[in-house]
């Protein structure tokens, strides 16, 4: 029995033994995820992603069938029947005389059409061809929000975790502070206030650590939603709270000209005005003519009693040709409203480029006072961090309680976070006016 009870707890140590070393191996895999992987498995599960790629491939056919109206057209009809007719003829001499025919009645044709003068179709091809090319500059913007999305849900969870870090630090230091003056208000060497205070400072921090515990977990959960990656994956990771690069008045001139270059928004307004340009000339096309090269061969049989047995093959050669001369005012109208279509795309690239000339001065303005704000910021905060380190001495020394080292921490946390902002905002903005190399410098450290 007793060899029996070792065994089982033998079997037990190795069985903690292997979750202990699956979980390490687990986490270690884990931590090992990176902004790119994070990106990279986006792309692969996001829904939204799938549907646009499906929607270029989709519209990529439109090409194929606005050509197929440019070659050749070969078409087979024709009817097999069993047909039964009676011709009955009136005689001069009075009476009539009657005909019965009953058999096949048979008429079959091939017919092969070659457009060589077709204006709609050409432009019809060229729209769709345009039209292709906007749904996979739509695609390749839809990635780019994608992007986007998984890189500022990678800010807000180490920003929050960052966040809930220092405010757990605090919420402990803040406990001892509120039992220290209890304690020492009933031994009579503090006040009634000076405990409420200390105590309400505490119940303070209690209510900003869950607020900021909340926010992780939202965050977390938009991060998990955008990637199918566990939040966990982050812990560990941070942002280098550091000083951030200076630009200059050339790097905004330089980056404004990459920005216009690399927006895919522009290139759609872009392309949409040429989409607009190409409805027109299909509108002008309706009044053009068209011409087209048709080959036919035609086999009957029996199609009437004057012709019972007889069998017809003819072969035909020619050319067809439409001339629209009035069809209402409708073309006209159409014309008019394409015209119509095409300046207001003009007009709406102008807004466009507008608007995104006010988003670049926006987000730029914040990327170049961001190096000074952070060089101030940091400069605070490392003041109040030697005030903070002047605290614990002191209360080493019995000259100060932990209540004034618990306000002068409060202080550097509310540093720390004043700089923590700063720096998502500078990583977003950075994000907006410059991408390049934003993944590397991205990454935490």
């Amino acid at each position: 029995m007793r060899k029996q009870k070792e065994n089982i707890c033998s079997v037990v140590i190795q069985c903690k033994f292997l979750m202990c070393a699956y979980v390490f191996l687990f986490t270690a895999a884990v931590s090992a995820v990176t902004l790119e992987d994070a990106i990279e498995n986006a792309l692969k599960v996001d829904p939204s992603l799938r549907a646009s790629n499906f929607n270029l491939q989709a519209t990529g056919e439109n090409t194929v069938i606005a050509r197929s109206r440019l070659l050749p057209q070969v078409s087979l009809q024709g009817s097999s029947n069993q047909l039964t007719q009676t011709t009955t003829q009136e005689l001069a001499t009075g009476g009539n005389s009657s005909r019965s025919f009953t058999g096949p009645s048979v008429n079959h044709q091939l017919v092969i059409r070659q457009a060589l003068l077709r204006p709609k179709e050409l432009a019809a091809l060229r729209y769709a061809e345009l039209q292709s090319k906007y749904i996979e500059l739509k695609f390749k913007s839809d990635v780019k929000d994608l992007q986007n999305r998984v890189i500022n849900a990678w800010i807000d969870v180490l920003g929050a975790q960052q966040l809930v870090q220092e405010y757990e630090k605090l919420l402990d230091l803040m406990r001892k502070a509120s039992t220290q003056e209890r304690s020492r208000y009933k031994e009579g060497e503090s006040t009634k206030d000076a405990a409420m205070e200390a105590t309400a400072q505490y119940e303070n921090s209690i209510a900003i650590h869950n607020q900021a515990v909340e926010t992780l977990k939202a965050k977390q959960r938009a991060f998990e939603n955008l990637t199918k990656i566990p939040a966990t994956a982050l812990l560990g990771k941070k942002l280098d709270i550091g000083s951030t690069p200076v630009f200059s008045e050339l790097d905004k001139d330089i980056l404004w000209l990459k920005f216009q270059d690399a927006s895919l928004e522009l290139q759609m307004a872009k392309l949409q005005e040429e989409l607009q340009l190409e409805r027109v000339k299909m509108a002008e096309a309706d009044h053009k003519p068209t011409l087209d090269l048709l080959a036919a061969i035609n086999f009957a049989q029996n199609d009437a009693t004057s012709t019972q047995g007889y069998q017809y093959r003819n072969k035909q050669l020619g050319l067809q040709y439409t001339w629209p001369i009035f069809a209402g005012g409708g073309s006209a109208a159409a014309e008019r409203q394409a015209i119509l279509s095409y300046v207001a795309s003009q007009s709406e690239r102008d807004a466009l480029i507008m608007k995104l000339a006010n988003e670049f001065d926006n987000a730029w303005v914040q990327v170049s006072i961001s190096p000074a704000r952070s060089k101030a910021l940091i400069s605070l905060y490392e003041s109040v961090m030697e005030q903070y380190k002047s605290a614990e001495r002191a209360g080493d020394l019995g000259v100060k309680s932990i209540s004034e080292i618990a306000a002068v921490e409060n202080n550097r946390v509310r540093r720390y976070v004043d700089l923590l902002n700063n720096l998502q905002d500078y990583y977003r903005n950075k994000l907006k006016v410059d991408r390049s190399g934003f993944l590397k410098f991205l990454n935490a450290k």
